[in-house]
Parts: C-alpha cells; sequence; structure tokens
C-alpha cells in the first residue's frame, strides 16, 4: 500500500482545504514534514488512520457515540463555531489486487445537525465509484491488506520506541509485530473460531469415543498452551525484576565501597569467617545424616548385630562341613593316604575322616537362618567392623564442633549487627540484605516457575503425542469426513505452519537485522549476530568471538537502533509493501547515529517513507545528508493568533534563518 495524497478539509488545526502529495520517485523515497511540536503533525497522522477505517481505527465494530464524540473533537473548531458543516478526509492510495495495482480514492466526510454526527463515505476505485456491497467487500480487503494494527506498526513513533526501549518491551512488541506482520494474527482467529465450532456445535457426549477423547485433548492442549504462555510471561517478568534489583543491589553496593572505608574491610572479614563456619557445619551436618542415615540403626542393635556375625559364620562352617562330608570319603581317604605309601587300615582311615570334618564342624547344633553368600556376608562383615570400631566416637565429636561452631557463629553475628548498628551506613546495608533477600525469593519463585513450565511442557508434548496416535486411528476411518474432525486437523496443521513459519521468518530476519545493525552501529563490528528465541521473542547479541553481549551495556539511543533494525527487518523479510511513518525518530540519537540513519537506514525504507521531524531533529546539516532522497517537503507553520495551520512547500529555511542570525 502506497498514499499518493492526502488532502484535510476543516481537520483538527486544518482551516479549508489543505492538500499533502505524497507521491515518491524511483530513486527519492522520502517525504519530510516538519514543523514545531503542536503545528499539526499528529494530527495528520490519526487523519490518515481515521480516513482509512473510521470507527474500526479506533476499535469500535459500529459508528458508536464514543467514535462520533472523537471525531468531534478532531474537526476544526472555528469551522464548527461558524456552522460551515464541510469536513472531510480524503484519501489516495494505491494496491496491489490480484497483480493489478489498482488507485483508489476514499473521501470520509462529517456532517453535523444538533451535536449529532452523520457520517458518509465514497470510494472510487479507477474512476469508478463503487456501490455500498462493494464498499464492504473493499473494507472487508483492506483489514486484511492493512489492518490498523499494521498501520500502527508502520509508524516509527520517537516516543513509542523510547517507551519499549526503557521498560525493556522488547520481546513484547517484537511478539504483536511479527503475528500481524506475518499474517499469524490471522491463523491464531481461524483456530479459535474453529476451537469455538467444535465446542459449541458438538455434543462430545454422542462423540464416538476416539473422536470424545481427541476433543478433550484438544481442549486440554488449549489449556496447556495458556497456562504455558502465562507461566512464561511470569517468569520474564521475576527476571526483569531480578535485574533490577541485582542492578540496585550493585549500585548500593558501589556507594557503599565509595563511603565504607575500613568499615566495609571489617565487615567482609566478618561475612568471611561465618561464611566458612557455615561451611564447614553444612558439611558436618551432611556427615551426621550419612551415620543417622546408615550406621545409627546398627549401633542401636549392636547386640543382635554381633549374634547375625556369629551366625552367619557358623553357617558357613556348616557348609564348609557339610561339602566336606559329602566329598571325603573314606574310600578318598584312603586312597590319599595309599599315594602317600602309607598303609593304614580301615579304622584308621574313618578315624582320620572323622577328625578332620569335626575341625570345621560347628560346635553345636543350629538351624540356617540367612543362607548369605559371599558378598552378603563381606557387608555384614563390614558393617560389623565399623560398628565395633569408633565411629559413634567420631560422630559424637562431629556434633560437639558443630555446637561449637554455632556458639562462633552466634558470637560473630553479634559482632556484625554492634559493627553495623553501631556505623552511620546501617541504612545502606539493611537495604543491600533486604535486596539480596529479596533476590533470593525471587530466584526461589523462578526455579519454581521453570519446572512448573518444564512439567507443563512435558504433560503438553504428552497430550500432542496422544493427540497424534488418535489421529493416525482415525485418518483412515470414516470418521474423517465429519466436520469434528476436518476441524481438529486444521487446527493442528494451522498450528505446525505457524511454528515452522515463525521459525523460518525469524531466521531470516536475524540475517536482515544483523546486516542493518552493522551499517548503522557506530560501535563497528561491536555486535555481528542477532539471535531471536522463536519461543520467547528474547533478543541476544553475540560479538565476532561469538561471545554473549548483554542489552544493559548499551545506552538508550543504541537500543533503539537495535529495535529499528530489527522492525524493519521483519517487515522487509514479510515482502509488504507500506508506507514507513518516522515521528521524531532522531530525538535520542547522537549525530553519529543520526547521520548513518539518514544515509544508510531511510533509503532502505521502501517506496515511500514519510517523516515527520521539527528543525532541532533534522537540522541544516542532516537536512543536506538527506536531501537527494527527498521527493517532496513541507512546513507547517501554525498560526497562533488565527489557530490554524499552513502547508508551506518547503522545510525549514535554514538559510533565512542563519542570515537573521
Amino acid at each position: 500500500m502506497i498514499i499518493n495524497e492526502i488532502q484535510l478539509t476543516n481537520i483538527g488545526a486544518y482551516r479549508g482545504i489543505n492538500s499533502f502529495d505524497l507521491l515518491t520517485e524511483n530513486d527519492r523515497n522520502v517525504i519530510l514534514i516538519g514543523g514545531e511540536n503542536g503545528a499539526g503533525k499528529t494530527t495528520l497522522l490519526n487523519a490518515i488512520k481515521l480516513g482509512l477505517f473510521g470507527s474500526y481505527g479506533y476499535g469500535f465494530k459500529t459508528d458508536s457515540a464514543e467514535y462520533f464524540k472523537r471525531v468531534i473533537n478532531m474537526l476544526n473548531h472555528d469551522a464548527k463555531k461558524m456552522n460551515e458543516n464541510n469536513f472531510r478526509i480524503k484519501l489516495e492510495f494505491a494496491l496491489i489486487d490480484d497483480f493489478e495495482r489498482i488507485n483508489y480514492v476514499i473521501y470520509r466526510s462529517w456532517r453535523l445537525s444538533d451535536q449529532l454526527v452523520k457520517e458518509s463515505v465514497e470510494l472510487v476505485a479507477n474512476g469508478k465509484h463503487l456501490t455500498e456491497y462493494e464498499k464492504e467487500i473493499f473494507q472487508s480487503k483492506l483489514k486484511e491488506v492493512m489492518p490498523p494494527q499494521l498501520l500502527d506498526l508502520c509508524l516509527f513513533d520517537g516516543e513509542e520506541i523510547g517507551r519499549i526501549v526503557s521498560e525493556d518491551k522488547l520481546s513484547e512488541y517484537l511478539k504483536n509485530l511479527s503475528r500481524v506482520v506475518f499474517n499469524l494474527d490471522l491463523f491464531e482467529i481461524l483456530e479459535s473460531d474453529l476451537e469455538n465450532y467444535s465446542s459449541q456445535t458438538l455434543d462430545p457426549e454422542k462423540m464416538e469415543t476416539a473422536e470424545k477423547e481427541l476433543y478433550n485433548l484438544n481442549l486440554q492442549g488449549k489449556e496447556q498452551r495458556t497456562k504455558i504462555k502465562t507461566l512464561i510471561e511470569n517468569i520474564n517478568r521475576l527476571k526483569d525484576q531480578k535485574t533490577a534489583l541485582q542492578d540496585e543491589y550493585q549500585q548500593l553496593k558501589n556507594d557503599f565501597e565509595v563511603n565504607g572505608g575500613l568499615v566495609k574491610a571489617e565487615r567482609d572479614e566478618i561475612l568471611r569467617q561465618m561464611s566458612t563456619i557455615e561451611l564447614t557445619r553444612k558439611q558436618n551436618l551432611e556427615k551426621i545424616r550419612d551415620f543417622v542415615s546408615t550406621l545409627l540403626p546398627l549401633y542401636l542393635s549392636k547386640d543382635l548385630l554381633s549374634q547375625t556375625i556369629h551366625q552367619i559364620q557358623n553357617e558357613e562352617a556348616l557348609q564348609l562341613y557339610k561339602q566336606l562330608n559329602s566329598k571325603l570319603t573314606e574310600d578318598k581317604i584312603s586312597n590319599i593316604l595309599n599315594s602317600l605309601t602309607v598303609t593304614v587300615s580301615p579304622s584308621h582311615s574313618k578315624e582320620l575322616r572323622n577328625q578332620v570334618l569335626n575341625l570345621v564342624k560347628p560346635e553345636q547344633e543350629l538351624n540356617q537362618i540367612h543362607g548369605a553368600s559371599f558378598s552378603e556376608s563381606s557387608i555384614v562383615e563390614n558393617m560389623h567392623q565399623q560398628i565395633m570400631g569408633n565411629s559413634d566416637a567420631n560422630a559424637l565429636k562431629i556434633i560437639e564442633e558443630n555446637k561449637n561452631k554455632l556458639s562462633e557463629l552466634q558470637a560473630l553475628r553479634s559482632k556484625l549487627r554492634e559493627n553495623d548498628n553501631a556505623n552511620e551506613l546501617s541504612t545502606m546495608i539493611e537495604q543491600m540484605e533486604f535486596i539480596q533477600q529479596s533476590v533470593l525469593k525471587l530466584e526461589d519463585e523462578l526455579s519454581k516457575g521453570e519446572r512448573e513450565l518444564e512439567e507443563y511442557k512435558n504433560a503438553l508434548n504428552i497430550t500432542i503425542s496422544s493427540t497424534d496416535k488418535i489421529q493416525f486411528t482415525l485418518r483412515d476411518s470414516e470418521k474423517t469426513k465429519s466436520s469434528f474432525f476436518e476441524s481438529q486437523k486444521i487446527i493442528a496443521l494451522s498450528r505446525r505452519f505457524r511454528e515452522v513459519q515463525l521459525k523460518k521468518k525469524l531466521q531470516q530476519v536475524q540475517i536482515e537485522a544483523s546486516i542493518m545493525l552493522k551499517r548503522i552501529f557506530r560501535k563497528q563490528n561491536y555486535i555481528s549476530t542477532i539471535i531471536i528465541d522463536h519461543n520467547t521473542y528474547e533478543v541476544n547479541l553475540l560479538d565476532s568471538h561469538k561471545d554473549h553481549i548483554e542489552k544493559s551495556t548499551l545506552s538508550a539511543g543504541e537500543k533503539e537502533i537495535l529495535l529499528i533494525s530489527i522492525i524493519w527487518a521483519i517487515f522487509k523479510c514479510s515482502g509488504r509493501k507500506v508506507p514507513f511513518i518516522f515521528d521524531t525518530l532522531l530525538g535520542r540519537l547522537d549525530r553519529t547515529h543520526k547521520t548513518a540513519i539518514l544515509k544508510e537506514f531511510i533509503p532502505n525504507c521502501g517506496k515511500q517513507a514519510i517523516i515527520l521531524s521539527t528543525d532541532t531533529e533534522i537540522d541544516a546539516n542532516h537536512y543536506s545528508e538527506l536531501k537527494k532522497n527527498i521527493a517532496k517537503e513541507y512546513m507547517l507553520d501554525f498560526n497562533v493568533e488565527r489557530k490554524q495551520t499552513q502547508i508551506l512547500n518547503q522545510y525549514f529555511p535554514f538559510r533565512k534563518m542563519e542570515m537573521n542570525i
């Protein structure tokens, strides 16, 4: 969309008929409009939106009383007072429809009658007046091609960009911008409408089991996505709070270090000792916990453990006795003795066998209880050795040590309180401690939120997997013909398309934004790469060594340049032909960055860049740098006595001003 001309008749400070020719040339894409504050620049912007969309541009679905109240406030006061009843906005613009350029002229007029407002709209396309039905079709098409939200996003308002930078709303702004510019909001509306259709027109009780389960899974997935979105927003909010507190703490710490002197050194030593003691006590507590959980129960049943050891040893002896009794027969004994050339009688062999067996035979009869293996008996034996050793004495020693350490810690804390209360920096110290406690609480909340977020993400993945399985089951059945299942398939496909499209587009945006930033950023090669997370829209910066750069290290002007580079890249990657409107964009920037914006950025802003500026923002030097790109230039001269704005066909007359000085 390109705006060719706007004509204001008795609108705001524009008395009578006032026209702006906004046609550009191939190598001259700039329309420069100068004016002091209050000269009528904002009125011109509002008139473009009002002329195109009427009540819809203000967020109203119909021409309500509130809308007409706003219209009355925009009409010229003197014309209302003189009952001229001629109030009109005329807009000439061009749109591409089915690869054909169509020139439109829209006339939006108002007439007053007894404090009531009547609005009329005429629309001409390539010289032909459109019927009411054709006008409705056009308005619907215009809302798709250039919705009011998109027109707002085409406006590079210096104050708004400054607010986004100062309040750290970059991620939120980029999210809304990407949704609108890449048409992803249309898919979100489609998904919402289909979900409403599914819930309103279908009775879950009458569904088949699979369809019913699919329906419930989709509802569950929607709730999980909403919860994930809320959790991400809450986590980002907590991170912002944590960063702000850490910055405040660092500032207090710096002030304390400057003013604290020896007091700080003494306090730091006390804190170091306390930290060492707390670490020792923590390690001792771990040892005590380990003793309590492993050896203490065995100490309490020390006699039983000894009996167990004795029983296991007897069982092992009994087992050996049984094995020898089975293997060592009288014949084998005789053979062994004969092999030694010793002649013995059978009675001697039997006696030898009995004596050998008696060596390993348990002293008394016993029943086998444990039947422990070698490794199991080794474990029990090891425990028994520890119990019979001095582990209990070591544990008692550790407990006593912790008791003494606690006394030392209490003494140091008392000394610290006396030190803090005695010195004039106690208020600052209290603030620092309060901030530290607040940061710890935030970290706990963040940790909890991140765990919850991970749980919901896992649950969503399970839901998606279950949904895919059911859809696969129903794919070849007759159920695929039902409107419900078709709507569910479209919703799933739409979501997947949005994810893929957004990821692909943001990858392109990263490349284009990085290139533009290098061209206009004063610090050459300071920022090498821009990375945008497609889930959170968080912007990360890398230097030439791929090391992370904190955005907080950038000045307000540098952050503004970063933002407009990304915005420009988003529009470029979208392929949309839109007018770029810059309203006091350069106010925060230094001379070097202003020059870079005017030389490198503005000429690359498509076919039409409308710049609204004051004489201090674009002065004589900057005007000369921009001159070769200017197609039309105007100055808004507000007459205080007549309370009206006159349009002059030139920018501020710098040469005359310099001569008068």
